[in-house]
Formats: C-alpha cells, structure tokens, sequence
C-alpha cells in the first residue's frame, strides 16, 4: 500500500509502517503525495497519516510503566531511591544504541573526506600535465569524495530520523505515565504539587528527550574520534599536532563547567516556571472573579513578577550559549594558529597539502569535542533535571483503595459502616478534619448531614470515598459508590457521554435518569439534545444545566425533581445527601449534625425534634435567615437582569426559577467550544519585524546586521565580534520574549468572559508553556545559527566562485531549484507545525479538566476511560509530530543534496580546469 493520490491521503489517516522498508531510506518520498497536496490547499487533521501501532501512546507507556513499577518494588525492598535513569535504559537502551552506528559512520566518513582532500590538493602541488596516471588517480578520490558527500547526506538523515522518533517515543511513554500518576494523586499529595508544575512537566520536562538523543551519542564517538585525528595530524605534522591537541583540550574542562551552570538554572527556571503556569491556571479558572473586583492590574503585577525571575534565569543560559557558540567559532582560529606558529618555529616547511589536511581534520574534532560533545554534556544535565523532577512526582503518594468494594463483616444490610473514625488532611496539623465520627447506615437508608461551614461534612463524604486517609478508626463501604459533587463537574464531550460516564447505555433507565433530573426541557431547547457537545468546563452550558447534569442542582423550580430523583429513583440505594437546604431533613432516614469534625447530634428528624430542641431551632432560624438573605439577593439581581448576556446564563436561570416564572423558559444562548484557529500561507515579514523590534529599536537591530555582515567580511575579527554579537542577540531576542509574554497575558486579561467560555483552559497554558518555552529557548538559538550558517554559506560560494568562474553556471541551476524546494515545502511545513501546536493543546485541556474532577473520576471508577482519552489526544499529536519530524528531514536531506552536488562540481570543475584555473603552480 504506498499513499499515491492525493483522494487516498485527504480521506484517511494511512499508517506509515509499510513504507519505511523502501521508500524512507533513500528520499523518503513517501511524504512527496502529502507535499502536493499541501502546496495546493491548507492541510487538516484528516489529511495526517496515523501513528503506527508501536508508537502509540497506551503501548509505550504502559511497557515503561510495567519497568517502573518492578523499579520501585526492588528498590524498596533494597531499600534504596528508585532510579527511573535506569528504567529508561533499560526501556530503549538496545535500540537507541543501534543508531551509535550511524554516528560512528558518519564521523568515520568525515575523517575520511579530510584525507581524500589532502590527496587532492597534494595531486594540485605536484602538478605535472603530462602524468595521465595521476589525473586519474585524482579523479578517482574526486569521485569519492563526491559518494562520501552523498553517503554522508543519506545516513545523517536516516541517523536524525531514528534518533527522533526514539525521542519522540520517550516522552509520549513519559506523559502517559505523568497523567496515569496524577489521576492517582493522594489529597496530601495534590499538596505538595500544583496544575502548573504537571502542566509543566509534560510541556516542558520531557521535551528534553527529544534534545537529548539528538547528541547524546557524541559521549563517547567524541573522544574516540579524536584519537583517531591524533593519530592522522601525528602522521601529518608530526608532534607538532599535540599543540593544537592540547589546545582542544583546554576547553573541555570550560565545556563541562558550561554543561553544569546549564543545570543549575535550569532547575532555577523550571521553579519560575512551575510557579508562573500555577498562577495562569488560577487566573483562567477564576477569571469572572478577577473581572468582577477589577483585579486585573494586581493579577497582571504577579505574573510580570515571576516572570521577570524567570527571564533572568534564562538570560543567564543565554549568555552562556552565546559564549559557547563564541568559543566554537573562535576555537579554530586559535588551534590552527598555534599549531602551524610551533610548526615553523621548529623549521619545518608548511605545504598547502599538510595545511589542508590539517585545517580539514581540525575542523572535523572541532565540531566533534568543542561542539557536539559540550553540547551534548549540556543536554544530559538539563535532562537529569528534568528526570529528576518527573521521578520525584512519580513516587508522591497515592491514593489508598481501601473503603470500596470490601464486603463487611457482621451486619450484612449496612451499606456504610464508620466507627471512630478521626483523619487529618495535613498530619502535621493538631486539628483533626474528623474526630470520634460514628455512623452506620443501611442500603435503603438516605443519611443527610447537615452543619455549618467548616464543620466537616465535605471531609466525611472524602472519606467515604477514600480521598481523606484515616488516623484511627474503621470504615467500611458495601457496593459502588457514586459521587455528585458540590461544584458541579463536566468534561467535554456530549451531554449523553457526561451522564453515561462510560457505562452502555440502557435507554429506558437512561430516560428515567433524564426525568429525574429535570433535563427533558434542557435537552429540549439544546441544538442537538443530549448529542449536544460541551466545551471545556461546560462552557457551553449555564450553570444551571451543569448542575442538573452533574445532578448538585439548587434551583428552586425543580428541588421537586431532586428529591424525588434521590427518595423515589434511589429509594433503595444508601445514599448520603450534604446540604444546607433543611427541607429535605423530614425525607432523612437519618441526620448527622457535624461542628468542627465533632458529632453534636444524631438521629431521626422526630428523635432530633425531641432530645436536640436547641439544635432544631438553630437549624431554622438558620434556614430563615438564608432564606431572607436569598431574597434579599434576588431584588438586587433583577434590576440587572436584563443587562446580563449569554456568558452569565447560571444566573438568569436561577432569578427566573427562584422567581417562580416556571412558565416559559428563555431560550438559552448556547456557543460551542470555538476550533483553534491556525494561520494560513507565509508568515508576514511584519510579525518577524515585531518580534525583532519588541526587544531592541529598529536603529540597533540594523546596526547589529550590519556589523555581522562587517565581521562576516574581517575574517580574522570575526570570532572576537562574534563573542559580544551573540550575547546582544540572545539579550535582546530573550527580552522579546519576555515583552510579547507580558503583551499577550495582557491582552488575555482584556479578553471578554466569552473568550474563555469558548477556549479550553489547556489550549490557553499550551500558549504560556510550550509555545512560550519555544520563544525563550529555541528561537533565538535557531535564529543565531541560521543567520551564521546563511552568511558563510555566501562566502563559502564567493571564494569558490572566485577560484573558479565557472562554477557559477551549475550555482545557477542549483539555485533556482533550492528556491523552489523552499516554497514548495514551506505552504506544507507551515501547516504541519501549525497542526501540531493545536493538537497538543487539547492534551493539556484534557489533564486541566481531568485535575478539577478527580474525586468524581475516581468515585465512577472512570481513571481507565479517561486515560484511554488522554492517549487518544496524544496519538493525534504523535501523528502531527511525526509528520512535522519528516517534513523536515524531507527538506533537509534535500538540502544537503544540492551542497553535495556543490561539492562534486566544485571537486571535478578544480580537476578540468587546472590548466587555466591553477593558483597553486603560480607562486
């Protein structure tokens, strides 16, 4: 099966498994069908290819998780720290160890170009016209230098493709195992940790292994290779060359002491970080809050501020990467100077010959120890943070299933068994939240608890379900339990999906449900009924709907149905109501009266009436004045009813049903969650230029360009500048990160309500984690190396040019097609990586939605559902990420073509020109 038409690839996802053995090792042209199409219109998720079997999300992660777990359990019985380092060697170990073939290789094949070019320039040095053996000889190696070029084109891309795809599968393993962890996070734990940090770690933590297996290889192929060079400069130059290897060693010791400040602040950026995303998630969930008081501006001042600490963190990383690139660039001035200054201080002749070689191979451990091997020292100590976090959250305490399910011993009815019970939420603290709590209740029984705020009635039910782990005591739960909760809860999805909660649908309970509830008239005036989507949070539901549909309803017009949904549909279930609505007490089999975790009374609403008159007459007036203060509420709210719109929908509903207009319901405005929205065509020059301008003037960033280009030209001051150019660049591109972030949570605080109704939380922290991490980090390293790779690509064509006019007519061609393989891929890579930022978003709404409901997640036993979902959001970005992965590699690989068609025809064109074109015989 191969993906030959643009029908078969808009109208299904294909899995890419069969095309790898043929197609992927030589141009992987199986992605050139999804190119075509994406050059004549916008691509789509439909348009992506499906992730194959082995990479999915359930796959990967539980294979680490089954490691993890026998990681943890031998490690407790050593009684030692589990060590997910490990777990991960001995996950992908063997394979990611294959592709240090492919790094041998190519390290290998360089080595090699180094001495095919020193028999070159040496044929050059001894020209003799009349030796037709050794233009033969010298076209020989002309040619392999030119396959050498085209092997090492092939295997650097069949290398990156391995190594990413292993980087990819690491972190989807690590982020199922982050989620399937946090839907089992004890209370205490959900303590000691916050939705920024877990939202941190899968948008930022483990994106470190897909940097880390890119160079990681280097460790050791790096001081292999070097000996290598040794022994050929040793050949060369003699001993001179342990100058300049001496000189490549000094900085090795800068290169690891550069590797272990990068630890450092990255551990300090990450906890800015954590707190930063922690506040965001606070801002969106309470943003109708924010906008009632006004508090915008302080709101705003509290983000700035953890900002600004975190800029400077990453400032101080910027810095040390523009010092690093410095010394790189710098390194290979220094090292030739000093070997060939010792070379001829101890009187020896230097030949063209041994000075390109030399150069060559110098260039080649240059790369190798000064840039490959520091940088990939660099990524080991930002991932053992970043390991070292994830492991740490891992291992937080779970929660104990230890009331559900169990049968009870004795008396066989009882449903619900509490006897002594005392617990604690913090166990440092001397307050209990329970203490000396007794209660039975029957399987027909219906316990209502009442009390006032704080007295511990939430805690009692979070015992119940198992959320609040036990001090002393015993309790003892018979059957399934369900949960509805105060704060009415609702995922996205359909409205049927949120009452089913993964049970198969029984139509006739189903609709018995829907009556007892008093949805029939939602359903009724909803677009599609119960297949009626919700967004995120329920936003396209008033607050009314949600409750009805989470079943916590408060409204007055349908108390009736409540009660007669929990006395008369579940008259035969245990059931344990906490309210402070005191008209239901006479419907109580039993009433339990709670102050300060204490049992102050119990018993029938009659036993209450006649041994706690007190309690009784304090309950009512209670009630009474709640009443009046309701009412009270109610006139001021109807003068401002009619100002409301569809935002505040929980609103309007309950004035109209408190006041007794049970009539005719209004209908409801009601939005659905708005479909990110992804930009089409090119990048306008002008958000470049914005983002450029944000950090510096228009004055400074043209005076930088035209130093660059100035120092480009002074080859020999070009490393000096290139120290101070890198560090202006990466402070001025980091302080614009830092300026658009201020702007854009700005701009979010202005927003109307609507907009965060209509966006998922998760889509809103993907912009300020993951996108904001990409502005701050990679952006401004990708722009450095590719305005000084574009520039010595100029002059490297220049001095080519200038040896040899005639290379211009092939430049030409080769030109002309570069341009067009750019545009052709840019309409296509712009989409796909715009198609994976916004499938990466609904993985974050997932876990946001997921942390706010946990207790009715774990009370439905719906953990294995929601973790299917969550894989499900991550295969649809795997999918996206991937694509974006060999896009990128189909670009590149032919990329490095045409430089290797460059290479042959500057090789070849140096060989039949050498009559005329021969500056070497010329001195």
């Amino acid at each position: 099966v191969s993906p030959v038409s643009t029908k078969a690839i808009s109208n299904s996802s294909v899995c890419v498994t069969c095309f790898l053995t043929a197609s992927l090792p030589v141009r992987f042209s199986w992605l050139t069908p999804l190119l075509h199409l994406g050059h004549k219109r916008r691509l789509e998720e439909s348009d992506m290819y499906g992730v194959v079997p082995e990479d999915r999300s359930q796959t990967l992660g539980e294979a680490l998780q089954r490691l993890w777990d026998h990681e943890v359990k031998k490690a407790t019985k050593e009684l030692r720290k589990p060590n997910l380092t490990s777990v991960l060697i001995r996950c992908y170990g063997r394979s990611y160890a294959a592709a240090g073939l492919f790094t041998f290789t190519l390290e290998a094949i360089k080595v090699i170009q180094s001495l095919l070019l020193g028999k070159i320039i040496l044929y050059f040095e001894n020209y003799d016209p009349d030796d037709r053996r050794s233009l033969c000889t010298v076209c020989v190696y002309a040619a392999a230098m030119s396959l050498s070029a085209f092997a090492l084109t092939i295997l650097q891309h069949l290398y990156f493709y391995q190594v990413q795809k292993m980087g990819m599968r690491i972190r989807v393993a690590m982020c199922h195992m982050i989620y399937r962890k946090a839907l089992a996070l004890s209370s205490e734990s959900m303590g000691q940790t916050t939705t920024g940090q877990i939202v941190n770690l899968l948008s930022n933590d483990v994106n470190r292994f897909d940097e880390i297996t890119l160079n990681l290889h280097y460790l050791w192929v790096g001081p292999l290779q070097a000996m290598v060079i040794v022994f050929f400069l040793w050949y060369e130059i003699g001993p001179t060359c342990l100058a300049g290897v001496a000189a490549v060693a000094l900085m090795l010791p800068v290169q690891t002491w550069f590797g272990k400040l990068f630890g450092i602040f990255r551990s300090k950026t990450s906890v800015f970080t954590d707190n930063r995303i922690r506040i965001m998630n606070e801002v969106v969930s309470g943003v109708r809050i924010i906008k009632m008081y006004a508090w915008e501006k302080p709101f705003s001042a509290l983000v700035t501020e953890v900002r600004r600490k975190e800029i400077r963190q990453i400032l101080y990383s910027s810095y040390l990467r523009g010092l690093n690139m410095a010394s790189f660039f710098a390194s290979s001035k220094i090292i030739v100077f000093i070997t060939f200054t010792v070379y001829a201080l101890l009187g020896n002749a230097i030949t063209a010959s041994s000075v390109f070689v030399t150069v060559s191979l110098y260039g080649t451990i240059k790369l190798t120890v000064t840039l490959f091997f520091p940088l990939a020292v660099e990524k080991v100590s930002e991932t053992a943070v970043s390991v070292q976090r994830i492991s740490s959250f891992l291992l937080l305490e779970e929660v104990e299933r230890k009331t559900s399910g169990l049968p009870l011993e004795g008396k066989e009815e009882s449903s619900i068994e509490i006897e002594k019970l005392t617990c604690y939420w913090d166990k440092s603290s001397d307050a209990p939240s329970l203490q000396n709590v007794s209660v039975s209740v029957m399987s027909h029984q219906l316990l209502i608890v009442i009390g006032p705020v704080g007295a511990g009635k939430s805690s009692l039910l979070s015992a119940i379900l198992g959320e609040l782990p036990q001090d002393t005591g015993s309790l003892k739960v018979k059957g399934q339990l369900t949960y509805a909760s105060q704060q009415p809860w609702v995922f996205p999805g359909t409205i049927r999906s949120n009452i089913l909660f993964g049970r198969e649908l029984n139509l006739q309970r189903y609709e018995k449900v829907i009556r007892a509830c008093a949805l029939k008239k939602d359903l009724e005036l909803l677009p599609d009924g119960d297949l009626t989507l919700i967004g995120d949070r329920g936003a396209t539901l008033s607050g009314g709907q949600k409750a009805r549909i989470n079943l916590a309803r408060h409204d007055q017009e349908v108390k009736q149905h409540v009660s007669r949904c929990i006395c008369g549909l579940l008259k035969n279930k245990c059931r344990v109501l906490v309210t402070h609505q005191l008209q239901h007490l006479r419907a109580a089999d039993q009433i339990l009266v709670l102050k300060e975790g204490h049992v102050t009374a119990q018993g029938s609403y009659s036993e209450l009436c006649s041994s706690h008159p007190d309690t009784v007459s304090m309950l009512r007036s209670d009630e009474e004045q709640e009443q009046w203060a309701r009412s009270a509420d109610l006139d001021k709210l109807s003068l401002h009813s009619q100002k409301m719109n569809h935002s505040h929908g929980s609103h309007s509903s309950l004035l109209l049903q408190e006041s007794n207009c049970t009539d005719q319901l209004p209908v409801e405005t009601v939005c659905t969650a708005a479909e990110e929205s992804r930009m089409e065509g090119d990048v306008a020059g002008h958000i470049y230029l914005k983002y450029f301008t944000t950090g510096c003037s228009i004055v400074v960033l043209l005076v930088i360009v035209l130093l660059s280009v100035v120092a480009e030209v002074a080859y020999i001051l070009q490393d000096w500048w290139l120290v101070y150019w890198s560090l202006v660049i990466f402070h001025g591109l980091v302080r614009s990160a830092q300026k658009l972030h201020n702007h854009m949570f700005s701009a979010v605080l202005r927003t109307p309500v609507a907009f965060f109704d209509a966006n998922p939380i998760g889509r809103i922290l993907n912009r300020f984690s993951k996108d904001i991490s990409q502005m701050d980090s990679m952006l401004p390293i990708t722009f450095v190396d590719f305005y000084q790779l574009f520039l010595q690509n100029v002059g490297v064509v220049a001095v080519a040019a200038s040896v040899i006019p005639l290379i211009l007519i092939p430049v030409v061609p080769l030109l002309f097609i570069f341009l067009y393989l750019r545009r052709f891929y840019l309409s296509t890579s712009r989409d796909v990586k715009r198609l994976e930022s916004t499938t990466r978003s609904p993985v974050f709404s997932h876990l946001s939605s997921s942390l706010q409901g946990l207790w009715t997640i774990r009370a439905f036993r719906a953990e294995e559902r929601l973790r299917k979902s969550f894989d499900a959001h991550q295969d649809l970005h795997s999918e996206a990420w991937f694509l974006f992965l060999m896009t990128s590699r189909w670009f590149a690989l032919r990329l490095d073509s045409i430089c290797s068609l460059f290479i042959t025809f500057t090789t070849f064109g140096c060989i039949l020109l050498r009559d005329g074109e021969n500056p070497l015989t010329t001195r």
